[in-house]
């Protein structure tokens, strides 16, 4: 070839070649369907959660100078960090069990296997002796609810009579293993004197009421109006602004004080679950409270602990 032919073509040859190298590493970030038909789709894992670590040595020096057993379970939905302290250590539900009943209970509606509308009755004695067993109860007369209306009382009101009705009807055993099935681990509603549950096994139940696949998108949207209409308040909501949506369910019985919920802040939406065993439970109480508001303000504002 001529040696003024081949300099004439030699710099369009050099930009062509360019071109194509930076369409192919182009293409290494953006698959086509050619390639993931026959190269197989990428796996995609997402990207690591954002920790802040000033509110986890906050959240972890905060409960260690408070009397007695706290576990702790903070996740931030927006930003996927997570916060805990105990945070698989199983403690006495009290009434956080409610939240697992009426979570089954959702799912034996949507099967067909109740009906909001069925009405459940038990002998109040017989419930009594249920909730006291050491107790001398002498009680007469019935207990009824409709599902729907027992569904709301056990919720709002942490009505016992109400969620011993659903349990005694969807089998506690049945709720345990429902759970296990949802990959919920960490409940334990069958095994002891009374049932147990970690605070990271109630944050799941809460995050997939969250995400509306508690059930479905319907039962999830119920199951959160009725944590809004919790009228128990003195605990995460407390010392929040007045204007801060809080779905919660909390739990009392002895020295057992808890509170966990989604909160919709104005920054941030996250899950709280705090769990205590205390010899000052009405400390406990307004230890909740005041953890509660520090969290609130360390996820609206994640530089505010810094």
């Amino acid at each position: 070839m001529p040696a003024n032919l081949l300099s004439k073509i030699k710099g369009p040859l050099v930009a062509i070649g360019l071109l194509v190298i930076g369409l192919l590493l182009s293409s290494l970030n953006n698959k086509t369907y050619f390639d993931q038909f026959f190269f197989g789709a990428e796996n995609k894992t997402p990207a690591p959660s954002i920790t802040n670590l000033a509110i986890q040595n906050y959240l972890q020096a905060e409960t260690g100078k408070l009397p007695g057993n706290y576990c702790v379970y903070i996740k931030d939905l927006k930003r996927g960090a997570t916060y805990k302290v105990n945070a698989n250590q199983p403690l006495a539900t009290a009434s956080i069990y409610k939240l697992a009943v009426m979570y089954k209970t959702y799912d034996a509606i949507n099967r067909g296997e109740l009906k909001k509308e069925d009405v459940l009755t038990e002998d109040e004695s017989t419930l009594d002796q249920i909730l006291k067993p050491e107790a001398d109860t002498n009680t007469s007369g019935t207990v009824s609810y409709m599902v729907a209306d027992a569904l709301r009382a056990m919720i709002t009101v942490s009505d016992n009579y109400s969620a011993l009705l659903l349990a005694d009807k969807l089998g506690w055993k049945n709720i345990d293993d429902f759970l296990k099935q949802q990959k919920i681990e960490g409940f334990d509603l069958v095994g002891g004197q009374q049932p147990t549950a970690t605070a990271e096994a109630v944050a799941i139940l809460l995050e997939r009421i969250f995400r509306n696949t508690a059930v479905n998108s319907q039962s999830s949207e119920e199951m959160k109006g009725l944590l809004l209409a919790q009228q128990v308040n003195d605990r995460i909501p407390k010392y929040l602004p007045k204007d801060t949506k809080v779905a919660h369910k909390t739990g009392e019985l002895d020295n057992f004080r808890h509170d966990a919920g989604i909160i919709y802040g104005k920054n941030s939406t996250y899950i709280f679950v705090f769990l205590s065993e205390t010899p000052a439970p009405g400390d406990a109480v307004e230890n909740i409270a005041n953890l509660s508001q520090k969290m609130y303000d360390a996820l609206e504002n994640p530089n505010s602990l810094k």
